[in-house]
């Protein structure tokens, strides 16, 4: 089928602003169209593909300080803990968790070189 850009465009603008989509791969279904006919028509770098994708980052954007206003004017407490997560600094996360796992360490013992170093319980001592 053969579609016209200009259609296309307008009605992926239309879609994105009515629906408030937030991939590229929603709006290819609500245009009907696949993957590849959306980028035939709309390159990579082209001024309408960057336009339809800072449509779809701006809804993203309001959608995101939206949750972020319904959290701070909540008073269930996981609302506040998961606001509290969400702007906290990385000593204040570590204080919350109930669980923190340190992934970065310089002791060796966490790295066994062979399989025989798991069930070495010396393994620490060396």
């Amino acid at each position: 089928m053969a579609y016209k850009t200009e259609e296309l465009y307008k009605k992926a603008l239309e879609a994105i602003e009515a629906n408030n989509l937030f991939f590229l791969a929603d709006v290819y279904g609500y245009l009907g169209i696949s993957h590849d006919t959306y980028y035939n028509h709309f390159p990579i770098d082209s001024e309408q593909s960057e336009y339809i994708k800072e449509k779809i980052e701006a809804n993203k954007i309001k959608t995101k300080v939206s949750i972020r206003s319904k959290l701070h004017k909540s008073t269930a407490p996981a609302a506040l803990i998961s606001l509290y997560k969400l702007i906290s600094t990385d000593e204040e996360r570590k204080a919350l968790s109930m669980v923190y796992n340190d992934h970065v360490s310089s002791d060796k013992s966490m790295s066994p070189k062979t399989m025989q170093d798991w069930y070495d319980p010396d393994r620490n001592k060396k």
